[in-house]
């Protein structure tokens, strides 16, 4: 890979541009993977890499070999697998569709199932999954949000029934933000807050990434958009947005926001961009428009693990 990098100092903030150094691809070039089409990536207590296909069911990456999960060899049939997540007690969650749409609990013994009929709905859809501090499992989709605990499913009450979930996290006070199709949700103290285009400064109804930070911030991830979109950070009710005109982030969609302790990260559709304070690093692994489209980020001990549709990335900065 080339070696690139500019910086350039803008008002809003600094950025440069750089082609992953440190960074490993692991394709069906060099490795026993079963597809590069990857959706989702998560990491378990033990180092694993728990990684959501599209087509070829789930895969658990040991760093040597890829093992597959799927209707031939374990409970877990669909081909289609997103979001994956790991909780606090080790448990990997992961969401199967094609056929049927099911979420599973993988303990390190054996699979949990959990159907339609057990959240009590018509059909399972799962596009986020986050925990609070109790332990509660939140998962999020299109027919809104349900909570796990105590062994128990329960349904999260919303401003809106008909809402579309996109992404989800709750910071240590127990604050859950919700980014949706039409807007932001933000719940502090059990009352909501409702952000959309017209009453508030989002700068696209469709919110795909939301992040906490340690100090109350709120990152926002937006869905696109040609002339606007990338993200918004919310501090104390002042809203300052990145887009690429006024900074230097890759593009406008961003899809995950993850921290490493020091720095964030972004899933984009070209390339990561990497946040420290308001400096911008777009990173890359491929030349070429359309080459570095980022599904979702996972973090180990500082190193960034990558889910594309190109392979898996083993990224150290």
């Amino acid at each position: 890979m080339k070696d690139y990098l500019s910086l350039i100092t803008l008002v809003f903030s600094s950025f440069c541009f750089s082609y992953g150094q440190g960074a490993k691809i692991y394709d069906q070039s060099n490795s026993d993977i079963v597809s590069d089409n990857l959706l989702s990536v998560a990491i378990d207590d033990k180092g694993n890499k728990w990684i959501g296909t599209s087509g070829f069911g789930l895969l658990k990456f040991d760093g040597k070999k890829f093992i597959s999960f799927n209707g031939k060899n374990s409970g877990i049939k669909g081909r289609y697998v997103s979001p994956v997540f790991k909780d606090s007690r080790g448990n990997i969650w992961a969401s199967f569709s094609e056929p049927g749409d099911v979420l599973g609990k993988y303990d390190g013994n054996g699979w949990t199932v959990y159907t339609a009929k057990d959240l009590n709905v018509d059909e399972i859809s799962v596009i986020s999954i986050c925990e609070d501090t109790q332990g509660a499992i939140y998962v999020g989709g299109s027919g809104g949000v349900f909570v796990f605990q105590n062994e128990a499913w329960s349904r999260l009450s919303l401003p809106d029934s008909s809402t579309i979930v996109r992404s989800m996290d709750i910071d240590n006070t127990g604050a859950l933000a919700i980014g949706h199709n039409n807007g932001l949700l933000i719940r502090k103290n059990e009352q909501w807050q409702v952000f959309t285009k017209e009453n508030s400064e989002l700068r696209l109804g469709t919110v795909r990434g939301v992040k906490f930070k340690a100090n109350g911030e709120l990152l926002v991830g937006y869905g696109g958009g040609f002339g606007d979109g990338g993200f918004s950070v919310i501090s104390d009710g002042k809203w300052t947005h990145y887009n690429k005109t006024n900074s230097g982030i890759s593009d406008h969609m961003v899809r995950d926001i993850e921290f490493d302790g020091i720095h964030y990260w972004m899933a984009t559709n070209n390339g990561l961009i990497k946040l420290d304070g308001t400096d911008i690093l777009a990173v890359f692994f491929r030349e070429g428009m359309y080459q570095n489209v980022i599904l979702d980020i996972a973090i180990e001990n500082g190193t960034v693990w990558v889910a594309t549709n190109f392979g898996l990335i083993e990224y150290k900065p």
